[in-house]
């Protein structure tokens, strides 16, 4: 019977470095985009949670009823609000949401005349009117402000 010969200590060594080697070089390139992406979506989340914790509006009380003012005509309805920056953030593209008999909810558009816009925008301790026309039918009980810059922060007046 013939026997076989061990592949040497030193060959063996030198195949399992190169073997290693070859699959760094396959995972690598993957290993770092991902550490990449990783990072850009903790940095972006950072700076959008710095930025909503600057962003700060309400309702002008001083203005209508507790900072809005509500025409109701039934085919026309017209609504206008003044609210304050009182936060540190320039904010603008701003949204209504209007809470009709209680469940409905409406988004009708700022009117493009008193819409705030990045160019233009509502700047710390500004005020600013917002008006929509919208054709409403039934009660408002409620009145909300979004805007664009950090939509988890809003202005809220129940009516």
């Amino acid at each position: 019977m013939k026997r076989m010969k061990a592949i040497s200590p030193l060959i063996s060594a030198v195949m399992v470095i190169l073997i290693a080697f070859a699959l760094s070089a396959l995972i690598a390139p993957w290993a770092f985009e991902i550490a990449r992406q990783q990072t850009n979506q903790t940095g972006g989340y950072a700076e959008q949670q710095m930025i909503c914790q600057n962003t700060a509006y309400d309702f002008d009380t001083n203005y209508g009823t507790n900072g809005v003012n509500w025409t109701s005509t039934g085919t026309n309805d017209n609504l206008t609000v003044k609210i304050v920056n009182t936060g540190y953030q320039n904010l603008y593209n701003f949204s209504f949401e209007l809470v009709i008999n209680d469940t409905v909810i409406l988004r009708p558009d700022v009117t493009d005349a008193t819409q705030k816009t990045s160019i233009n925008p509502l700047e710390p301790s500004q005020s600013t009117f917002l008006n929509t026309t919208a054709n409403i039918s039934g009660t408002l009980s409620e009145v909300k402000i979004l805007n664009i810059v950090c939509p988890s922060v809003y202005a809220r007046q129940e009516l």
